[in-house]
């Protein structure tokens, strides 16, 4: 075997390590984020959604009544322009965030960290030595993170147990060092590339809204400030004025006569 054949292998082995501890960071930073947004639905999305139930309740008493107003003049069938362009352009609900798994203690979360790359070494697709082996890896990768992703110990501890298969890094039939040669280039090159790719969503992850808002609540802890709590009085504020709105203009529609229907906010 040559040199050039031996420091390949070398840095192929490198480069797919830190791919895996590439991928272990992004997956860490994305849990951080959905906890974060969780926290925040908690604390202060449940007041947003009975805001925005609020306000949707006034902006159709005030659409009702416009339009038994309007009826006079315009007759039964006329749309007022903005509602239309409401009913076309009203963004879809919001869904909620997945619950966050509980926190484990230090040493399991050592050990959580330490299982998945031993255990990303072992299956990932990229050591996959034909394509029925790179869809048997994936398929227990998946696995693999669907358990980190929950850091759930049991689970990545039964998958270690699970029996894995040799990786064959000897030249294969017909192929001769210069294609094995060129084959370990091609490999260095698409860890590199996928390596980047990763940094490159790492770094965009800066730019969610979330991540800006879970930047602003840790330099307002430093500070010895609760913003959630801050945001959450202000919303309270916001409803407390809100709900009389919708209070009058109710009864300014139910004083327009009994005839002219029931109004029904969708839940």
């Amino acid at each position: 075997m040559s040199d050039q054949l031996t420091r390949l292998r070398a840095a192929v082995t490198e480069a797919q390590n830190k791919l895996i501890e590439a991928e272990a960071e992004l997956a860490d930073r994305l849990a951080e984020i959905n906890a974060f947004e969780f926290e925040f639905e908690a604390r202060v999305g449940h007041l947003i959604d009975n805001l925005d139930a609020l306000e949707t309740e006034i902006q159709r008493y005030t659409e009702r009544i416009e339009t038994i107003r309007n009826r006079e003049v315009f007759g039964q069938a006329h749309i007022p322009i903005d509602r239309q362009y409401r009913r076309t352009w009203e963004a879809p609900p919001r869904s909620a965030p997945t619950p966050p798994p509980k926190p484990l203690d230090p040493a399991s979360e050592a050990e959580v960290k330490r299982l998945y790359r031993q255990l990303a070494r072992r299956f990932h697709p990229d050591l996959a030595r034909d394509e029925a082996d790179r869809a048997r890896r994936t398929e227990k990768m998946a696995a693999i993170n669907d358990a980190y992703t929950a850091r759930s110990l049991v689970e990545l501890a039964a998958l270690a147990q699970e029996p894995d298969t040799s990786i064959d890094t000897g030249p294969r039939s017909g192929q001769t060092e210069a294609q094995l040669i060129q084959a370990l280039e091609n490999e260095l090159e698409r860890c590199r590339r996928c390596r980047q790719e990763i940094e490159k969503e790492l770094r965009s992850l800066r730019f969610r809204p979330s991540v800006e808002l879970s930047l602003e609540v840790k330099a307002a802890r430093r500070q010895g400030r609760d913003l959630l709590a801050e945001m959450t009085a202000e919303l309270e504020q916001k409803i407390a004025r809100k709900t009389v709105e919708r209070d009058m203009l109710k009864t300014q529609f139910d004083q327009l006569g009994p005839d002219q229907g029931i109004i029904h906010i969708p839940r």
